[in-house]
């Protein structure tokens, strides 16, 4: 299983755009987002706030959490929500949606499972 790392969406968004290139459907779909073509552009702060939510909304892992992140400095908000709970590959993994909000709602959803390290990761 192909994943991406949570911590690797603080990378610059040119080089995840071009890895995301060769990714599948959900990842080039948050791609176009990490490349501000979602509509939203982010900040290095509002990327940690999306992903302590999305940590804290896959921890404990239960299908209806909910998170929410706000930026007052930027206007940027959002919220994740675990959707679906269920396991690829023996380990376990969470349907998403995250919804990034600044005057309207960019909704992305993707699979995230919890690899062997502890970390979570986009799955393919």
């Amino acid at each position: 299983m192909r994943l991406l790392s949570i911590a690797s969406l603080g990378l610059h968004a040119a080089t995840l755009i071009a890895t995301l290139a060769i990714a599948t459907p959900a990842q080039a779909q948050f791609g176009l987002f990490l490349g501000g073509r979602g509509g939203v552009d982010l900040t290095d702060e509002d990327w940690d706030l999306f992903r302590k939510a999305l940590a804290d909304a896959l921890t404990p892992m239960e299908a209806g959490r909910r998170t929410e992140w706000n930026n007052p400095k930027t206007g940027v908000r959002g919220d994740v929500v675990v959707e679906k709970v269920h396991e690829r590959d023996g380990a376990p993994c969470g349907d998403v949606q995250a919804n990034f909000i600044r005057r309207t709602v960019q909704p992305y959803r993707l699979t995230f499972c919890k690899m062997a390290n502890g970390r979570w990761a986009i799955a393919p």
